[in-house]
């Protein structure tokens, strides 16, 4: 989910961008997506679709974040990943710079990023969507790049390539479906996604 996260999560799979994190609106409603987070964020989704110990519950948008990127099989994200995010209750942001994406992102982004310098900004914003009663959809809605649109002919290749490479997403690897329990609920608010048990 590193390619989603970093493509629409960035990827994360596809990523938008603004000028910096700090001037687009708090650094503190940007949450850091960390290896922890997958852990934490696992718990919380247990203690209510699984073991029913919660009847609702908020994951962080950073750890939530990190999770969905777990469930791509990505599991070596870096400790320094300078991506963040920023959750309200009509979308993901994913944000951050070319030069904090790993190798292999970069790689597969290529056309995209290959000829901008470091520094540039990237941001893929991500809606999550109702898919029936036993899942909910999270969909790479848009990318920008310096706060530019990155062309909806450019994105659909870009995440048609990323698609391939992982099966969870969907062909055009703009759309990664996440199973729930019958009647369990997902859904986004400021800081966090929001779980309620069936």
């Amino acid at each position: 989910m590193l390619r989603l996260t970093v493509c629409a999560m960035g990827l994360a799979a596809a990523l938008s961008l603004a000028p910096e994190l700090g001037a687009q609106q708090g650094d503190s409603a940007w949450k850091p997506i960390d290896p922890e987070g997958v852990l934490r964020a696992s718990a919380i989704v247990d203690s209510v679709f699984v073991d029913r110990q919660l009847r609702q519950a908020t994951v962080d948008g950073g750890d939530f974040t990190a999770y969905l990127m777990a469930r791509l099989g990505i599991h070596k994200l870096p400790p320094d990943f300078g991506y963040r995010v920023l959750v309200d209750s009509s979308m993901i942001r994913i944000g951050g710079r070319i030069s904090d994406l790993p190798s292999d992102a970069r790689r597969a982004l290529a056309q995209l990023v290959l000829v901008l310098p470091p520094s540039t900004r990237l941001e893929a914003r991500i809606a999550l969507l109702e898919a029936g009663r036993q899942a909910v959809r999270f969909h790479l809605g848009g990318a920008t790049v310096q706060g530019i649109p990155v062309p909806d002919a450019v994105l659909n290749s870009m995440m048609r390539n990323v698609g391939q490479q992982y099966p969870a997403l969907t062909e055009t690897g703009r759309d990664l479906y996440v199973q729930v329990p019958a009647g369990a609920r997902m859904a986004l608010q400021p800081g966090g996604v929001r779980l309620t048990a069936p």
